[in-house]
C-alpha cells in the first residue's frame, strides 16, 4: 500500500543535482513529493489494484530517477534541460514531467488489455477529453509512431464509459459479442450491442482522425 509523508521543500534544481550527487535527504523529499502528487493526479485512473498502482508509481519514478542520475536531465545556468532525440529541451516543471511519465506508463498498461478501465462518469459522460493537462508540454519527446499510439489511447479514453468498456472488451480482451452481452445486462440484445459497437468505433475513428490532423500526422 502506498503511503504519504510530509517533507521540507526543495527546488527542482536541488532535486536534479541531488540525484547526481547522492544527496539522500533531498532524494527522500522528492520521493515523498512524487508519492503525494501521484495520489492526487491518478484518482481518476480506474480498475487499478493496490499492486497495479504501486507498480505504476515505481516504474514511473525509476524512469525519472535514471534520467536524472544519467544526466539526461541536467542543470545548465540554473535551468533544467532534458536530452531528447531532437536535442536539448527545457523542463519548466519537474513534477509535471514526472506526471507525464506516469500518464504514458498508464496508457501502456491500458494497451496491454489487462483490465477494463473505469473512468469517472463526470469526465466521460459528456464525451469530453479526460483532461490530459500535460498534452502540450514542449519537453516531451515522441517520434511520430509513438505519438500516434498515444493519441489513439487518449481518444479511446475520451469516449463515453459504455463505449470504452465495449471496445476494450472486444478489441483488447478479445471477447466475442456473445460474451460481452452476457457480462453487460444493460445491453439487452445482440443486434443492439453490435450496433452500439459499430457506432462507438465510428466515433473513435472520427476522434483519432481529427486528433491526427491537429497534430499534423497522417
Amino acid at each position: 500500500m502506498i503511503f504519504f509523508r510530509r517533507s521540507k521543500g526543495y527546488s527542482d534544481i536541488q532535486v536534479v543535482r541531488a540525484y547526481q550527487t547522492g544527496d539522500k535527504k533531498v532524494q527522500q523529499y522528492w520521493y515523498d513529493a512524487c508519492l503525494r502528487q501521484f495520489g492526487k493526479g491518478t484518482f481518476r485512473y480506474g480498475s487499478l489494484t493496490d499492486y497495479d498502482r504501486e507498480d505504476l508509481f515505481q516504474n514511473s519514478f525509476i524512469l525519472l530517477w535514471e534520467k536524472m542520475e544519467s544526466r539526461q536531465i541536467h542543470v545548465v545556468d540554473d535551468t533544467i534541460w532534458v536530452a531528447t532525440r531532437q536535442g536539448e529541451r527545457e523542463v519548466t516543471e519537474l513534477m509535471a514531467y514526472f506526471m507525464r511519465i506516469v500518464k504514458n506508463k498508464y496508457l501502456e498498461l491500458l494497451r496491454s488489455g489487462k483490465f477494463i478501465v473505469e473512468i469517472n462518469p463526470e469526465i466521460t459522460s459528456s464525451g469530453d477529453d479526460i483532461g490530459d493537462e500535460f498534452a502540450d508540454d514542449p519537453f516531451w519527446d515522441e517520434d511520430p509512431e509513438v505519438e500516434k499510439d498515444r493519441i489513439v489511447s487518449q481518444c479511446l479514453l475520451s469516449l463515453p464509459k459504455s463505449c470504452l468498456e465495449i471496445l476494450t472488451m472486444f478489441y483488447y480482451q478479445k471477447k466475442s459479442l456473445e460474451e460481452i452481452l452476457a457480462e453487460r445486462p444493460e445491453n439487452t440484445s445482440y443486434a443492439g450491442l453490435k450496433s452500439r459497437k459499430s457506432k462507438c468505433m465510428a466515433n473513435l475513428k472520427k476522434r483519432i482522425n481529427e486528433s491526427f490532423a491537429k497534430a499534423g500526422l497522417k
